[in-house]
């Protein structure tokens, strides 16, 4: 979609080139090298702020918003619009290429918003999880004790991205989800359950985790289901 039209000055950034992969298939986040290389290529550093622009059914904008918080890029923001909403209202779309100043980013890894298989089984009791996948991926096996809520009930389809913060306050809120207990949010390789995690920042949730090796990796690792 970005060779068939984007924002002047933006650059292509995709999903593969944030995450590695394991010996279970798993989409983890990739590592402090790669990462400093690749964004300091784009010319982020702490100076700039981070614009991420994507579609509200394809999650892999918010699992790269998700990977710049990991690494400490606080000033990073989801457009809550899409490209085709941005064209229908009259923006200016280039298929220009872009080329920043090489920069020197540093990461600063948040490890408090990411969890791996082995915390998540030690402390399945102290976590709430949300799998963000579908109902018939939910009931074909999960995470003991996990809760469903598909990422796709905070999506809007209106031209925006997400649902307002009233209206996921009160999805969450259905769903006995606490603001007061940790949360974890998992899918099946990390890009559905990072939406979910933007849509618990926006209702006002602060003690949120993904579980980036999702079920791949916990099914990799023959780890229990429900």
């Amino acid at each position: 979609m970005f060779l068939y039209g984007h924002i002047p000055k933006s650059q292509s950034l995709t999903i593969d080139q944030v995450i590695q992969f394991d010996q279970f298939g798993s989409n983890l986040v990739a590592d402090e090298n790669t990462i400093a290389e690749l964004f300091g290529s784009l010319g982020i550093d702490d100076s700039k702020t981070v614009i991420i622009i994507g579609d509200s059914m394809d999650p892999s904008a918010a699992r790269i918003a998700w990977t710049l918080l990991y690494f400490g890029h606080e000033k990073t923001f989801l457009l809550d619009a899409t490209i085709m909403d941005l064209k229908k209202n009259g923006f200016e779309l280039t298929k220009k290429p872009f080329t920043s100043q090489p920069t020197k980013f540093i990461p600063k890894i948040k490890s408090e918003i990411r969890v791996d298989a082995i915390q998540l089984k030690d402390n399945l009791s102290k976590f709430t999880v949300l799998d963000a996948r579908t109902l018939q991926e939910f009931m074909g096996g999960h995470i003991p004790h996990s809760k469903l809520i598909p990422f796709t009930d905070g999506i809007a389809y209106d031209g925006k991205l997400f649902q307002t913060r009233d209206f996921l306050e009160s999805l969450f809120s259905q769903s006995n989800v606490s603001k007061e207990n940790e949360i974890v949010c998992y899918c099946m390789h990390g890009h559905r359950a990072s939406s979910l995690f933007l849509q618990l920042m926006i209702a006002g949730y602060q003690n949120i985790k993904l579980y980036d090796g999702s079920f791949v990796d916990w099914y990799g690792r023959r780890l229990s289901l429900e």
